[in-house]
């Protein structure tokens, strides 16, 4: 007997954990955060208790209460963990935190099985990153142990570090009773994957999160194409814009860019999603063909590398890009009045390397010549505009998805006040989506023609009704029989 049980994704975007069994074998496919139900209880100066985080999590529904699935530092907190892991793997569709956001609070014992673009891009996000990211490996708590210096005195242990398990999905891979063929997919980020799952009782197709519009849409097609020959059983469908008839390509998104970017006489400052690297190139390409160069930030420059570490293709590489190095903590940069090794200070260890490269920039080269950028800029990096000082004649793009909700909102208030304060206003807006369409989706589930649909990974679940005859919609934490 085969059966899905949701543990997230379910009339929401985003959060996918879904846990497969079969006889007894139990697979996760994806482990993420709900952006939505953790924007209901945390905020930036609200976060969760490190000692009581899985309980507290449990009691919200941000996690599944099962046992033999987290970590035994914090578990035992508040209940005895046990011996041995209950489940055979997590399996990653792609990086994005709503598909892998609470890796951070799983057993190191149990693998993840991921393709290197996603590894790539977890690492990165794990040694730029503030917070409790612990994706590649895992910082032992509440250890204590005697001191190296002095034995007569307890201190605690911060130095006991656990590698996980990360597992390269192969285009076939057997996890016990399962058989899972990985198709790679058109998505924003790279590493994304589609799955079918060969199963006791026939083949579950999960789709993760795939589009058809991006610039690897055939690999999307190509997987749709294999996928029917399994004649499944289930399909597990995401439906992000399942109500959006259509949507236009990032092919045709480059153009609009480059178009734009070929009327500015000034800088060009533009706001796109930090890890979608297709967006990245359309940028690359645009600044290009205008004779400019695309200056992206630090944390990019890293992601980048670690990609390029990976052999990941259809990237930008860092020769293709310059390197924003801003002014922070104490502002001393290239001030020759501070020794060099008291400017270092003021970056972290990975930011370093990147200060003494040829591609390095900093806010007076785009001050004395701005016709020679793009400059990539999200809100969070808007106060580097006071260093800019970005001239008359200069425009911001506004690359990114528009508000869904009164957070986004507001933050996009604030982030217009910034705009019209130093000139950049009204922005452009210029986006295309990482999901595919409506029409999109429907075509997709009526060439694989499941025997059952779930829909997943949408706010509009009533949709697939249109576009099956058999659709299951069950809660959170209920087991969909397969037979």
């Amino acid at each position: 007997m085969v059966d899905i049980t949701l543990h997230g994704a379910v009339g929401e975007i985003g959060g996918n954990k879904i846990l497969v069994e079969d006889n007894k074998t139990k697979l996760f496919f994806d482990f993420g955060l709900s952006f939505n139900k953790w924007g209901d209880y945390f905020s930036p100066f609200l976060q969760p208790r490190k000692f009581s985080s899985i309980r507290d999590f449990f009691i919200f529904g941000l996690l599944p209460d099962l046992e033999g699935l987290y970590r035994k530092d914090l578990e035992n907190r508040f209940r005895k963990s046990e011996a041995d892991s209950q489940f055979d793997g997590i399996v990653l569709s792609h990086p994005h935190l709503d598909h892998a956001g609470f890796i951070s609070y799983v057993r190191p014992d149990i693998p993840i099985y991921c393709s290197p673009g996603s590894k790539a891009i977890l690492k990165a996000l794990e040694e730029t990153g503030y917070g409790f990211k612990e994706f590649i490996k895992l910082k032992e708590t509440f250890k204590i142990r005697k001191s190296k210096r002095d034995e007569t005195k307890i201190v605690r242990d911060k130095e006991s570090v656990i590698s996980r398990n990360f597992l390269n999905l192969e285009t076939k891979t057997k996890i016990d009773d399962f058989v899972i063929h990985s198709f790679p997919v058109d998505h924003s980020v790279p590493g994304s994957r589609s799955f079918v799952i060969e199963t006791s009782e026939g083949a579950i197709i999960y789709t993760g999160d795939i589009r058809f519009h991006g610039r690897r849409g055939e690999f999307s097609k190509e997987f749709v194409k294999q996928a029917e020959k399994y004649d499944p059983i289930a399909m597990l469908s995401e439906g992000t814009n399942v109500g959006s008839p259509t949507t236009f390509g990032e092919i045709d998104l480059k153009e609009k860019i480059s178009q734009l970017v070929s009327k500015v006489k000034e800088l060009v400052v533009a706001n796109f999603p930090v890890r979608d690297m297709d967006r990245m190139l359309s940028f690359v390409q645009a600044a290009k063909e205008n004779d400019r160069s695309l200056v992206i930030n630090l944390k990019q420059a890293y992601t980048l590398r670690e990609l390029e570490n990976n052999n990941v293709p259809g990237i930008p590489k860092l020769d293709d890009v310059k390197v924003f190095i801003p002014r922070k903590k104490w502002g001393i940069l290239n001030d020759k009045n501070y020794p060099k090794s008291i400017q270092l200070q003021d970056y972290r260890k990975w930011e370093i390397e990147f200060l003494e490269s040829s591609s390095s920039v900093t806010a007076e080269e785009l001050r004395n010549d701005p016709k020679k950028y793009i400059y990539r800029c999200d809100f969070y990096e808007l106060n580097n505009l006071f260093d800019i000082k970005p001239p008359k004649g200069s425009i911001y793009i506004r690359s990114v998805t528009e508000p869904v909700d009164e957070e986004m909102e507001i933050t996009l208030e604030k982030e217009e006040n910034w705009l019209k304060h130093f000139g950049l206003y009204p922005y452009k807006q210029l986006h295309c989506s990482g999901h595919a369409s409506g029409q999109e989706i429907k075509e997709m589930i009526q060439q694989i023609a499941p025997k059952n649909l779930i829909p997943i990974h949408t706010e509009k679940p009533d949709v697939f009704n249109t576009f099956h005859s058999k659709v299951i919609q069950e809660g959170l934490g209920i087991k969909i029989i397969l037979k």
